[in-house]
């Protein structure tokens, strides 16, 4: 009797725990992983990739003193932060260069004699992308609009006869003006650019220089009329000025 007593309590004893959960071990503490530091680039010295654009307009912060080499050379030009009509003073990066850790550009100046270029400190400009550019075909007397690599139209265009021809080279976009700023022979809008006349020191209002203009007469379209400018339909000019902001290259071969 006390025998089987004796296991039922045993039993008892057994279902009362049966079922309940081992008290769960201590889980571990939790370790974060620190973020992995990612080391900037090493500043070296060498040629500098700008992006992705077409093009690189360096804009004016104030005024700009151009060398004749990057960090070194000598003083060939001052510009100042604004042009006459009041806009930035823009230039044409061809290339940009580190040295002795500090950024240059080497920039097509807006100057005589036509495709002067000089070296630029990058933190007195603005580097801003320009992705459309323009092409004069002196031959076809035609102008091509291009956004990056693809055509968006073509114009026909009046050149500059020939005791004044129109100057080739890479150009740029240097301001746009619209009458009453300018006169209204110039059409709906004139295109300053980085070209100057080799015949004219002066003539106009300006010092010889050389523009995308537009005219109100058609019938000189693809013609050889002008002093070296080149004219375009009043729309057309008043399309490109739309797209063509000052920085913007504009390349003129025969």
């Amino acid at each position: 009797m006390l025998a089987a007593l004796a296991c039922l309590v045993a039993l008892a004893a057994a279902g009362c725990t049966r079922g309940q959960a081992e008290p769960a071990a201590a889980a571990p503490p939790l370790t974060l992983a620190a973020p992995a530091v990612t080391e900037p680039p090493p500043t070296t010295d060498g040629p500098v990739r700008l992006g992705d654009a077409a093009a690189y307009a360096a804009i004016a912060r104030g005024d700009v003193t151009v060398r004749s080499k990057p960090a070194g050379g000598r003083d060939v030009d001052l510009f100042p932060a604004e042009l006459p009509w009041g806009t930035p003073t823009p230039f044409l990066v061809r290339e940009a260069r580190r040295v002795d850790g500090q950024l240059w550009y080497r920039v097509l100046l807006p100057k005589r004699p036509n495709g002067s270029t000089g070296w630029v400190r990058a933190d007195q400009v603005r580097a801003a992308p320009r992705s459309y550019s323009a092409e004069v075909d002196l031959s076809a007397r035609r102008l091509t609009l291009y956004k990056d690599a693809d055509t968006v139209g073509t114009f026909p265009v009046a050149i500059g006869q020939s005791g004044t021809p129109t100057p080739t080279g890479r150009f740029f976009v240097t301001v746009k003006l619209h009458p009453p700023q300018i006169s209204a022979v110039y059409g709906t809008w004139a295109l300053g650019l980085s070209a100057y006349s080799e015949v004219f020191d002066q003539f106009g209002t300006g010092d010889g220089q050389i523009a995308l203009h537009g005219t109100n007469n058609g019938s000189e379209l693809g013609q050889a009329v002008s002093h070296g400018c080149v004219r375009l339909a009043n729309a057309s000019i008043s399309m490109l000025a739309r797209l063509l902001p000052p920085g913007s290259p504009v390349d003129i071969h025969a």
